[in-house]
């Protein structure tokens, strides 16, 4: 998607928590935080109130309440 057409959408708080936890649900580190930066820094040219480090840190929050009940066993 163009950067300008991201713009016509208007974006408000709603979808960025919405992408921020769809995110979140990626299980890989490394992947999460890649599409994180990159989604990031797509929002923020469609909002000037677009703040990445709040969008990182619901990303974050709702990567560790979405696999916190995994287990211990899990990856071992």
């Amino acid at each position: 998607m163009l950067i300008n057409e991201c713009r016509k959408l208007k974006l408000t708080r709603q979808h960025f928590t919405l992408i921020a936890e769809v995110i979140g649900h990626i299980d890989d580190d490394n992947n999460r935080e890649l599409v994180a930066n990159d989604w990031g820094s797509l929002l923020a040219t469609t909002n000037r109130l677009f703040d990445q480090d709040k969008f990182n840190a619901k990303v974050e929050e709702v990567h560790q309440s979405c696999w916190a009940d995994r287990g211990p066993w899990y990856g071992e």
